[in-house]
């Protein structure tokens, strides 16, 4: 199964969310419950968190004062990656015309 790049993801476990901004699955849990995550659960008992609101809880972690320096750290640094524009492939790169020194 190929890896899936971290901004074409639309779906999210606990397990990666906590690995993506540093924090344990446990702690990701909890924040479900109380309300701060919002996310679903599949048939199996299993969360799982949509891609927009992953994107919402990240800004709100890069600015709660409450947010411990770490998880400060991977939530900006995901939320970065997440939203990074990407450039299309296979579109060449405009050439600089020379001036004329006449």
């Amino acid at each position: 199964m190929p890896k899936v790049r971290i901004e074409d993801r639309e779906k999210f476990s606990t397990g990666h969310l906590a690995k993506l901004i540093q924090a344990s699955r446990t702690t990701v849990v909890r924040w479900i419950e109380e309300g701060r995550l919002r996310a679903r659960r599949t048939v199996g008992g299993w969360y799982v968190i949509p891609r927009e609101e992953v994107l919402h809880f990240l800004w709100d972690l890069s600015f709660s004062k409450g947010t411990p320096l770490r998880i400060w750290r991977a939530a900006t640094l995901a939320y970065e990656e997440m939203t990074a524009k990407k450039k299309p492939e296979g579109v060449p790169k405009k050439k600089r015309r020379k001036k004329n020194s006449e």
